[in-house]
């Protein structure tokens, strides 16, 4: 039998963190070329109106993905050392769920209230939410870390000074 220490669970846990952010970095990608794919098809059948929407749209939409994929570099340079980038993560995925939420009850500018929930806003939502649960546990697991080194130097330094 083989046993998992809890570093190698947590390290575990950092690559599951960056599959999730990659993936909802994909969603958006898919997202943006579906809103362009709509663009240019309002575009040559004449339907100008909407078309300061879906710009904004694929703006919001590509650059989220930017974001996800910027933070999964991150996650993975910082691994357990440091707990900003699931701070980070988790706030990002938490103000996405705010922006979609807003856009399908109290509108945004420009864009209004949206009606349709598709099942790529499911997945993406569920993909958030993994990803605020994931990040919470990691930025818990890391402050326990510190917590224990510190106690252990606090330890060592009693030691040398009673020696």
């Amino acid at each position: 039998t083989s046993t998992y220490s809890g570093m190698q669970i947590q390290n575990i846990v950092v690559y599951l963190l960056a599959v999730l952010l990659i993936s909802n970095a994909i969603v958006y990608f898919i997202v943006a070329f579906q809103e362009y794919g709509d663009l240019v098809e309002f575009l040559q059948i004449g339907i100008n109106g909407e078309t300061k929407e879906k710009y904004i749209e694929i703006s919001v939409f590509v650059g989220a993905a930017l974001i996800y994929l910027g933070l999964v570099i991150w996650v993975l340079k910082s691994g357990l050392k440091n707990k900003n980038p699931y701070m980070v993560s988790a706030v990002f995925a938490i103000i996405m769920i705010g922006r979609y939420v807003a856009c399908r009850t109290i509108g945004v500018p420009v864009v209004g209230i949206e009606y349709y929930v598709g099942k790529i806003d499911i997945v993406s939502k569920i993909l958030q939410a993994a990803i605020i649960g994931i990040a919470g546990y990691l930025i818990f697991a890391i402050r326990s870390m510190c917590i224990k080194e510190q106690g252990i130097s606090q330890r060592s330094d009693r030691r040398r000074e009673i020696e």
